[in-house]
């Protein structure tokens, strides 16, 4: 390329991008695939962030039906009697503390349960009628559990358990008889299937539910062994899961508090280290198409010597020199950073179509993956502007 005048130093941005976009063009293959390294470690950052986010929405959607402000108590067995605690202690709790909004009891075992002759082993879960409030369980046909059910022998079914008691060609259905134990159910619903959320205590699909009042008829003991509590927004949950441990302890059982607030906490330092190691890991493939970059300039400054000495001998300062690389660099950087941006957004997509996720991309991650490609670009392209800047002109013109 033939210069014949040298860039003004104050040359507006749009000039001094166009020469650096037609210098990169004229380099051919070199440019291509040093913008090809940095596309490459931009599309990694950006998909390893966006889905290290996915994978915390995914995992925070386990608690979407009950939300965060919830306890679970957990009795285990330590002595000769069945595990348990005094559900009148607990009916109280609501009155005797005001940041608790509601105290559900629940008795969950699992035993072998029939239906016209078809067996199937399930969980039973003895239930008061405040329990479909505070799950919201949808029912796929017939009715939930309530208080006219105090003590009747009627039982709502899951989806699970529904399927595993149907005879071939008969579905179960509302007003089907089912055995548990020595006793007969009717069946009065059936429930609609059911995500597996993380403060379940079992899973309710595969479970059939029976009134808690006269349960011990089909449970051993007859007490609560499971208790969820929904806490009022914004109080210390584990300040008060210990109070309300302390307020049912009992010397057959050891209780054990699952606190929901705690297992976001957790899950989120869990997920903030697996983004940051796949950040660091996309990270060094940027680091790559950064050295890929500084390899291009190198070699365009060796082959420009002619080109640099006659813009130093026609006024050229080496601060313009210096500007004219940089600016090269940059706008390579920049453009593969925005086609690796595109890059990564499409890998996420593919990502949560392939697992079965909701796709989202935190807005963060967009000018992140532009901006970090960008700076790499400048870092990597100092070396070489500076080297062009202390070419000797004379000897410069000389080059062949």
């Amino acid at each position: 390329m033939t210069i014949t005048a040298a860039m003004p130093a104050g040359a507006p941005p749009g000039e001094l991008f166009a020469e650096a976009f037609a210098n990169l063009y004229s380099q051919g293959i070199r440019s291509i695939l040093a913008l090809l390294g940095i596309t490459v470690g931009t599309a990694s950052i950006i998909a390893m962030l966006s889905i290290g986010n996915m994978a915390q929405l995914e995992a925070l959607k386990s608690f979407k039906s009950m939300g965060i402000d919830m306890l679970q108590i957990r009795a285990a067995q330590t002595g000769a009697s069945a595990a348990g605690f005094d559900r009148r202690l607990l009916d109280t709790l609501p009155a005797d503390e005001p940041d608790i909004l509601t105290a559900v009891p629940l008795s969950i075992s699992r035993g072998q349960v029939t239906a016209a002759g078809v067996a199937a082993d399930v969980a039973t879960i003895a239930i008061s009628p405040a329990f479909a409030t505070l799950t919201e369980l949808p029912l796929r046909t017939g009715r939930p559990i309530g208080e006219a059910d105090d003590c009747g022998l009627v039982a709502m079914v899951g989806d699970g358990a529904a399927t595993k008691l149907s005879a071939p060609g008969a579905r179960l259905l509302p007003g089907a008889k089912i055995a548990i134990g020595d006793y007969g159910y009717t069946v009065i619903g059936i429930l609609a299937p059911v995500p597996n959320e993380s403060m379940n205590p079992t899973d309710y699909n595969d479970s059939v539910f029976v009134p808690f009042a006269c349960s011990r008829r089909i449970m051993l003991g007859g007490d609560p062994n499971t208790a969820l509590i929904r806490l009022k927004p914004d109080v210390d949950s584990a300040a008060m899961g210990e109070r309300v441990k302390a307020r049912l302890a009992n010397a057959s059982s050891t209780l054990t508090v699952i606190d929901a607030r705690g297992l976001v906490k957790a899950m989120k330092a869990q997920m903030g280290v697996y983004t940051r190691l796949l950040a660091a890991i996309g990270g060094v493939s940027l680091l790559v198409g950064g050295i890929g970059v500084m390899n291009v300039m190198l070699m365009s400054v060796m082959e420009r010597r002619r080109e640099i000495g006659l813009r130093a001998a026609i006024g050229a300062t080496p601060r313009d020199l210096q500007l004219m690389f940089l600016v090269e660099a940059a706008a390579l950087a920049l453009v593969g950073g925005l086609a690796g941006v595109a890059l990564g957004v499409g890998a996420s997509w593919f990502m949560a179509k392939a697992m079965g996720w909701s796709f989202a991309v935190a807005l963060y991650v967009l000018p992140l993956g532009t901006g970090v490609a960008g700076l790499v670009g400048m870092a990597f392209g100092i070396y070489p502007a500076i080297t062009a800047s202390r070419l000797d002109p004379i000897e410069a013109l000389r080059a062949e």
